[in-house]
């Protein structure tokens, strides 16, 4: 990056050893927030933060016994969530994904969808997610955008989620 500044999530997360994504929700999680600063190499927007938030976030992580590791982790145990955006609105419209906490799952959810509701979830490894949704989502269910789907029988795809998660290993979250 050019503006020494500043430090890009992307780097942190190079640096932690972990994904853009666990790297983001780790600040967030700390307090801090982002600026926003076109990258010189392909032009797109991506999160920053400052030298001086940088090195205090680097600081939390020795303090909590993370030290630098060489590999990303890739899994994760979690939840698959089954959630309805709009109640008030729309029975069918739900969003299917997965999260570590169903609590902030749906209290993010709820910015934008102050009504929405949790109707179903099972423990669920992260890269259990894409399976999950085609499986359960594969019959009278249309999709609308990133993981929103319109269903015609939100029971019956409450069904076909236990019947995948009953064929899973037990241990996930």
């Amino acid at each position: 990056m050019n503006d020494t500044n500043y430090v890009s999530v992307d780097e942190l997360a190079q640096e932690f050893g972990l994904d853009k994504s666990n790297t983001r929700k780790y600040i967030l999680g700390l307090g801090f927030t982002f600026s926003k600063m076109r990258s010189p190499i392909h032009r797109q927007l991506m999160n920053v933060v400052t030298m001086e938030d940088a090195e205090e976030i680097r600081e939390a992580r020795r303090n909590q016994g993370f030290v630098k590791c060489q590999q990303v982790v890739t899994t994760q145990d979690g939840y698959f969530y089954i959630i309805r955006l709009y109640p008030d609105l729309s029975t069918k419209r739900i969003k299917v994904g997965f999260a570590t906490s169903l609590q902030n799952r749906l209290a993010a959810h709820r910015t934008a969808a102050p009504t929405a509701e949790l109707l179903a979830s099972w423990p669920c490894k992260n890269y259990w997610e894409k399976t999950a949704i085609d499986s359960i989502a594969r019959v009278d269910c249309i999709l609308v955008a990133n993981e929103v789907y319109d269903c015609e029988d939100v029971q019956g795809l409450i069904g076909r989620g236990n019947q995948f998660f009953a064929l899973m290993p037990r241990g996930a979250a």
